[in-house]
């Protein structure tokens, strides 16, 4: 009896051993992960005589967030202009903002640790407009600000990152400057070289172009890029371009895809038809990778990297498997063809974005027409009637009465225009113009131009950052213009909000 009394006692012995070195790990578990989690590092903590080494290196090494870089400098320099004309679908030409003349802006390409001399030149008459590159880490409040019309503004940043990056227009309303076209990719290729690949930039986007065009072309319409009501959704700022115009590769060969969706509200759930990517990267960076993967799931303003073999020859479609969206013009097609072109050795710093980035930006798009020519003191002459929007009804009887000009806004003004269609001021004399804006909750302005394209702006707003919130209103002073005809608008919804300025003899 005594013997086996020992034996147990012996034996609840090692389990109340056993059973406090399961609770001493336990609790040496909790202490790791309740340390990771306050970014503590853990290289003291011990696991069974043994340092947790995956612990160590995931607390204490941190991803590179400073430092001068290697000293090499690019210089990117970028204009922004208000007054673009670009075919963003078959016969549909659109005013687009742009950054060097095309949506998207040039595909930018830099290397890790490069130091980016960039510039920004608003060639705008009457807009504001600023950058933010999502690739940088650089206070916003100093060189995210917006930039006057004809005004210059340069800075220097570092990308210590790599992956792809978007870059865009940050003035409000921001979903506006985007919508209309300010944005682009950006590329930081990463320090160690990546494997030779055929490659390829894809921004997709949306565009908001108004029901019907003003002269032959489509502007965008703020109340649709609120509500989140695109016509079209696009690669590379045309619907449908890459399957008429197919991206090529041969059999078997590495395929890297930089892909960036601009948004500014719809996600892109990228998948190519037909194939699977070997890996992927979130945000285009070598250490975030996955493989096997057959859509990509991308945020509006975020960006991945693809890489895929395709084995056999044949069309493989590319497109946003969101099919609502990819019915609206986004859809490609990867043509793999033995006999396709050897893929490019490099490329170039500033890729053309209708070539995916692979040719030369070469700033393609075309400025509005100017029509106007120069008047008295140096002003704007009015373009001649039959050069832009046709007279309003009751535009002929539309005579100056004075120099204090009330125009109002009253609800639902967005789709029914303003409360007049023309206006009349006094040749030669300064006059106000005072805008009420009745409509609740949507905000409008009112400004005047030379004509219906607003090729030079006369008075009143701005630009379409310079906006009234329902209810409320401002007064505009203007200086005396030469008589003539000429053009008024709100610039937030430009096509149903407008008529034509008279400036005559008058009292």
């Amino acid at each position: 009896m005594l013997e086996s009394r020992s034996t147990r006692s012996e034996r609840e012995v090692r389990m109340d051993a056993n059973r406090s070195e399961r609770g001493n790990a336990g609790i040496a578990v909790l202490v790791v992960l309740s340390l990771t989690a306050l970014g503590v590092g853990t290289a003291g903590v011990v696991r069974g005589g043994a340092r947790s080494s995956r612990a160590v290196q995931a607390a204490s090494v941190p991803y590179l967030m400073a430092g001068s870089g290697t000293g090499h400098v690019v210089s990117v320099d970028l204009t922004a202009n208000d007054t673009t004309i670009q075919e963003i679908a078959p016969g549909v030409k659109f005013n687009a903002w742009t950054f060097n003349g095309t949506a998207p802006g040039p595909v930018i390409r830099v290397q890790q640790g490069d130091t980016v001399q960039f510039t920004l030149h608003n060639a705008s008459k009457n807009m504001s407009h600023s950058i933010d590159f999502h690739a940088a880490q650089t206070p916003w409040d100093v060189n995210y600000q917006a930039v006057a019309p004809g005004k210059v503004f340069t800075f220097s940043w570092v990308a210590r990152f790599p992956g792809v990056f978007m870059y865009h227009c940050g003035t409000p309303p921001v979903i506006q400057h985007i919508s209309n076209g300010m944005y682009g990719a950006i590329v930081v290729e990463p320090a160690h070289t990546l494997a030779p690949a055929r490659e390829y930039v894809l921004v997709q986007s949306e565009f908001y172009p108004s029901a019907q065009p003003t002269g032959g072309v489509y502007y965008g319409d703020y109340n649709a890029m609120l509500a989140n009501q695109p016509q079209y959704i696009v690669f590379n700022g045309e619907a449908n371009q890459f399957k008429d115009h197919p991206l090529v590769a041969r059999p078997g060969e590495l395929i890297r895809l930089w892909v960036v969706d601009a948004g500014p509200s719809h996600w892109s759930a990228f998948h190519v038809i037909g194939a699977l990517f070997d890996s992927a990267y979130a945000s285009g960076n070598p250490a975030n990778a996955v493989h096997g993967v057959q859509t990509v799931t991308i945020a509006p303003g975020d960006g991945w990297m693809m890489e895929l073999r395709i084995p056999d020859a044949g069309l493989y479609p590319f497109v946003t498997h969101s099919f609502a969206d990819a019915g609206r013009g986004a859809l490609g097609i990867i043509k793999v063809d033995p006999k396709a072109p050897a893929a490019p050795k490099s490329y170039p710093t500033m890729g053309d974005p209708m070539t995916a980035g692979v040719t030369a930006d070469t700033a393609t798009g075309t400025t509005g027409p100017s029509t106007g020519g120069t008047g008295m003191a140096g002003m704007p002459m009015p373009s001649p009637a039959a050069g832009g929007t046709s007279s309003p009804p009751g535009a002929a009887s539309c005579m100056p009465m004075g120099t204090k000009l009330e125009i109002t806004a009253p609800a639902g003004a967005s789709t029914s225009g303003f409360d007049k269609t023309c206006l009349a001021a006094p040749a030669g004399l300064t006059f106000t113009v005072t805008f009420k804006n009745l409509d609740t909750g949507i905000p409008h302005n009112f400004a005047i131009y030379s004509d219906s394209n607003a090729t030079t702006w006369l008075g009143g707003a701005e630009s379409a950052a310079k906006i009234v919130m329902g209810p409320g209103s401002v007064t505009y002073t203007i200086k005396g213009l030469p008589a003539g005809q000429y053009f008024f608008r709100c610039d937030i919804h430009p096509q149903t909000m407008k008529g034509v300025f008279i400036v005559a003899g008058g009292h």
